[in-house]
């Protein structure tokens, strides 16, 4: 497997088909996404798209093995040219190393690589962790005619891109 991108001291590996299935499944996997609406919620995580793409993060330069996150991206979400992240979750026993900013800072680094024009970040209103994360990371809520289509209860985020 290859990285899809790596920095920061952790990797980002797309994962597909069985492998998507089997990281959806991890209980540790399972708990962040839960934790990531409200923490300590209990039963199924919120589903992800099947058009979105999955990444397992893992720590260092590894591209297999044990998962200590996730990161959910969709391109072009609700525009051309943007991309959003819909989640970014750290399994509890691996928390407290910044994996999640590490992450963010990749995946971001890469979308625009890639061609993004923006990148957004959709937080839970329930997460107030998440949404104090995303202003502590440099983001800011996006209002009026600038917010994606959502019918759920989520804040949206994003970063002034470079000119």
């Amino acid at each position: 497997m290859a990285a899809w991108a790596s920095g920061h001291g952790v990797t980002l590996v797309e994962v597909r088909d069985a492998a998507r299935a089997a990281l959806l499944a991890e209980a540790g996997i399972r708990q962040a996404l839960l934790d990531g609406v409200d923490r300590g919620l209990t039963g199924d995580p919120p589903d992800i798209p099947t058009t979105a793409s999955v990444f397992a993060l893992r720590e260092g330069r590894r591209t297999t093995g044990t998962a200590e996150g996730i990161v959910v991206v969709a391109r072009d979400s609700s525009t051309a040219g943007e991309a959003a992240l819909l989640a970014l979750a750290i399994a509890p026993a691996s928390r407290g190393r910044a994996l999640a900013t590490k992450a963010l800072l990749i995946a971001e680094r890469r979308l625009i690589e890639d061609g993004a024009t923006r990148v957004l970040a959709r937080v839970p209103r329930t997460n107030g962790r998440g949404l104090y994360y995303m202003l502590r990371c440099g983001f800011t809520p996006v209002t009026g005619d600038g917010t994606p289509y959502d019918e759920s209860d989520a804040t949206w985020f994003a970063r002034r891109m470079p000119a």
